[in-house]
């Protein structure tokens, strides 16, 4: 690409980033990524330096806003603990639904990850089937847990490390599961084994979700944008409804390329923000928009290979950072949920 975005462009765009962009599309799953290797020369670049301009900047209201209104968990309303019960279930479900796709297509975790059609092939499929079960029933579910976070170490083995990252948050799913557990009624209790060492173990986990979420966001907009923008221009070249400030408002001068940039710089700080565990819940619900927008536009396996993502945003909206940065204070202030509920006998 031989046109360079201007500054214009990308403050312009910005806004565009959390309408029906390509945000939060996962472009590998449409175009072969074999034919667009990664840009190693743009990793030390002006478009990584505005990455972390942005970010910076991001970072930085955003934590205004958490000392204007006073908690990392704001907002904090009552509704949002009834909105919790059967969230770790919500999330072992909606997990399984990915996980069943994926092996029914002979791939691993995502369609950009294509298993061989042979008898290792067929068995990481079926492991994948496996845990599916286990996590809708229960059975074993942290058995299935470690075998979860096992199978995604095992991707290196076989694919581009990019590829097996940007698949990093299934290893957040199977840290939850592994915690807190399939029968759990919310998201504030760990397991038995884990609560009789430290009861903060529930926000652990949570916490390690929101990390590995964030950071397994951040792989993408990397790997398909920032770093990758000849992969991105392909998937618009073939979905150019995604660019609709040039597409329905007429805005010729917002080419795809910079429209790459914008939606990779969007994604990174999205994934940055949730990290952070600066306002988790404000970043959650302003990641429903880019994260949803785009189903309409994209085959059914965009909504299948993104049901695991949705339930991590469930529960992240209902439970917020798990422990985030702050003082000890804050900490023990939010200790006390995960020891409010009755112990339970659960099935291991």
């Amino acid at each position: 690409m031989s046109a360079r975005p201007g500054l214009l462009g990308v403050l312009a765009g910005g806004a565009s980033a959390l309408g029906p962009t390509a945000a939060a599309a996962h472009v590998k799953w449409f175009e072969e990524p074999a034919q667009y290797p990664l840009r190693t020369d743009l990793i030390l670049s002006e478009r990584t330096a505005l990455l972390v301009v942005s970010a910076l900047v991001a970072l930085g209201v955003l934590y205004g806003l958490q000392r204007l209104l006073g908690s990392p968990h704001w907002p904090e309303v009552a509704f949002l603990r009834l909105m919790a019960i059967g969230g770790p279930t919500l999330l072992a479900v909606q997990a399984a639904i990915g996980l069943i796709h994926a092996g029914a297509h002979l791939a691993l975790f995502a369609p950009n990850l294509p298993l061989p059609q042979d008898a290792l092939g067929l068995g990481l499929a079926a492991v994948q089937i496996v845990i599916a079960f286990s996590f809708i029933t229960g059975i074993g579910d942290w058995l299935s847990a470690l075998a979860l976070i096992a199978l995604w170490a095992a991707g290196f083995l076989l694919f581009p490390p990019f590829d097996v990252l940007e698949q990093l948050f299934w290893t957040g799913i199977g840290v939850v599961l592994l915690v807190i557990g399939r029968f759990a009624i919310d998201g504030r209790e760990a397991r038995p084994w884990f609560r009789q060492h430290n009861p903060r173990w529930s926000l652990r986990a949570i916490a390690a979700l929101r990390i590995i979420t964030g950071l397994s966001i951040v792989a993408p907009a990397l790997g398909e944008k920032l770093w990758n923008p000849e992969l991105g221009a392909a998937f618009l070249a073939h979905h150019p409804e995604f660019n609709f400030l040039r597409t329905y408002l007429g805005l010729t001068w917002f080419t795809d390329e910079r429209f790459v940039l914008v939606a990779g710089l969007a994604e990174a700080i999205i994934g940055i923000l949730l990290a952070s565990g600066l306002l988790t819940r404000v970043v959650i619900l302003g990641m429903w928009l880019p994260f949803n927008a785009g189903l309409p536009f994209l085959p059914p396996q965009e909504l299948l290979g993104h049901l695991p993502i949705f339930g991590i945003m469930y529960l992240l909206l209902v439970h917020s950072a798990g422990i985030a940065p702050g003082t000890a204070q804050e900490i023990s202030r939010v200790v006390p949920l995960a020891r409010s509920t009755p112990n339970r006998r659960r099935t291991l």
